[in-house]
């Protein structure tokens, strides 16, 4: 019977359990994870900062020349810094609304171009009715 392995992401850190090799893909970056050089139990009997240290050192180990760990380490907890969500959310809001402006003032002309179409069709139209009335 096939035992669990423990695989982790050489770009993140994420680490999970599996049992086969092929699924071992990392949810956050979508790239194969790399396999831990212990045993699942082993691992295990690891507590959680023995295995963050494990998985920083293979991380490090692995590393190529011009990457930088630690911002490929810290990279997931910027993403997901609230005071940057903000800003950019508040940055998104301002170009929608200046969207919105822009659609209304298209929308305004093309509704003022059809009622002027419309009342010049009414117009056209009750003319011709008085030339056939008179």
């Amino acid at each position: 019977m096939k035992e669990l392995t423990v695989f982790y992401c050489p770009y993140c850190g994420y680490y999970g359990y599996y049992l086969i090799p092929k699924r071992a893909v990392c949810p956050s970056c979508s790239i194969h994870m790399t396999k831990l050089p212990l045993s699942c139990q082993q691992f295990m009997e690891l507590d959680y900062k023995m295995r963050d240290q494990l998985i920083g050192s293979q991380i490090f180990e692995g590393a190529e020349p011009h990457s930088s760990v630690v911002q490929r380490i810290t990279e997931q907890a910027k993403r997901f810094n609230s005071r940057a969500v903000i800003a950019g959310q508040a940055e998104t809001i301002q170009k929608l609304k200046q969207e919105i402006e822009v659609l209304k003032t298209e929308n305004k002309k093309l509704s003022d171009t059809v009622a002027w179409m419309h009342d010049t069709i009414w117009k056209l139209t009750r003319r011709e009715d008085s030339r056939r009335g008179d």
